[in-house]
């Protein structure tokens, strides 16, 4: 098995951190909720990420913690786990909902029963179901013994440790192999998906355990598009073709975000690139511990609206990045928080008008002595490219 960066005191010593949190509520346990798609908070907690079915972690006071999973991945979850204790209930079972006829799992009022729980905090509480949540309520009586504990939680995962850190330059390296396979192969008529296949290739040959999210390419009037998915178009000459590539390793994730052009680029679109440039190098100047958020996001769209783009502008120019790519806080002009050393974020900058669009973004770590610490400048300039 390949050598790993987290270790099990690692883990161990998330597990306290969340304790001590938890010691200053009136609340008897923390439960973590995760689903496949959004697996951050279960895989911070016990490295296990799930799939087809949900999963959570529960933490109690007392310092015992514990898996929670589905009907079918035990031995799974048990293989993957950093946590001892592993427990299977049907609630969270796959979406279609397979009876398991004979099944002897415990259900909420006997895991709760099991832990001492009497009020419970859960966190991705706004992805939770409605009716899982209403078997627990049943277990602990009432909803008034339910408490959303996202903002309870954060502080935990918002300053990263020093393997955490590791783990994302190792994604930012990935990350770079997979641009430089596109600058490396891409031509006029190859498809959006043929492209994101080359640099997904590259990545997991490369180290990657899988992609930091679903990867794209997005070209022509599909640049346009802030969140997307590629497609079968085909790139052409003298467009944006936009690129958003990301490498998961060990559960972290960055991304290098880059427009690319092949051909003769139009003046216009070669200025629109350069001013969302010049705006992603100014969160690395601007980013650093005791500068309050809201202020570099004002100056950032400052300069954008400056320079006669501020209708373009979408979201702020930053945002949290560790186990998901994207993750809490994003930085917006009305963020009040005051920015910390070893916390990271992806600064992103997505520019969009006259059906077109780009997106600059790379990662970031806040440093207390000067600019952050870039994850990775490869390929950060303007990348027309002859054909």
């Amino acid at each position: 098995m390949a050598e790993t960066i987290l270790t099990q005191a690692e883990f161990d010593n998330r597990i306290k951190k969340a304790q001590a949190v938890l010691a200053k509520t009136d609340l008897d346990a923390f439960l973590v909720f995760s689903t496949e798609s959004e697996p951050a908070g279960v895989r911070y907690f016990s490295d296990y990420w799930p799939s087809f079915e949900t999963a959570g972690v529960l933490i109690t006071r007392d310092g015992e913690a514990a898996l929670i999973v589905g009907p079918e991945t035990l031995t799974y979850a048990s293989a993957r786990s950093k946590l001892a204790t592993v427990i299977q209930t049907m609630d969270f079972r796959e979406s279609s909902q397979p009876d398991y006829p004979g099944s002897t799992h415990p259900d909420w009022k006997a895991i709760m029963k099991r832990f001492s729980v009497r009020k419970l905090g859960i966190t991705g509480f706004h992805m939770f179901p409605y009716t899982i949540m209403c078997n627990i309520a049943d277990a602990l009586g009432g909803t008034e013994n339910i408490v959303n504990a996202d903002a309870i939680l954060r502080p935990v995962f918002m300053k990263k440790s020093p393997l955490e850190l590791e783990c994302l330059r190792k994604s930012a390296k990935i990350s770079e192999i997979g641009f430089k396979a596109i600058l490396e192969n891409i031509k006029p008529g190859m498809t959006e998906v043929e492209l994101c296949g080359i640099a997904t290739a590259a990545m997991l040959a490369n180290g990657a355990e899988t992609t930091g999210y679903p990867i794209w390419c997005c070209s022509g009037p599909n640049s346009d598009q802030a969140i997307s998915r590629p497609s079968l178009r085909k790139v052409g000459t003298g467009e944006i073709i936009h690129f958003s590539i990301g490498a998961k390793v060990e559960g972290y994730s960055s991304s290098i975000g880059r427009p690319v052009v092949l051909g003769k680029c139009p003046d216009e679109i070669r200025k629109f690139m350069q001013v969302g440039l010049d705006a992603l190098n100014m969160d690395f100047d601007l980013m650093r511990a005791g500068v309050k958020a809201s202020d570099v996001a004002k100056k950032v769209h400052g300069y954008i609206t400056d320079q006669g783009y501020g209708d373009a502008i979408l979201y702020g120019p930053a945002h949290g990045c560790g186990q998901m790519e994207c993750e809490y806080p994003f930085l917006e002009t009305s963020s009040d928080y005051i920015l910390e050393e070893d916390m990271t974020f992806m600064g992103d900058v997505f520019l969009h008008r006259n059906g077109m669009g780009f997106r600059w973004e790379d990662g970031l770590i806040v440093r207390a002595d000067g600019p952050a610490e870039e994850l990775s400048s490869f390929g950060r300039q303007i990348n027309i490219l002859e054909v």
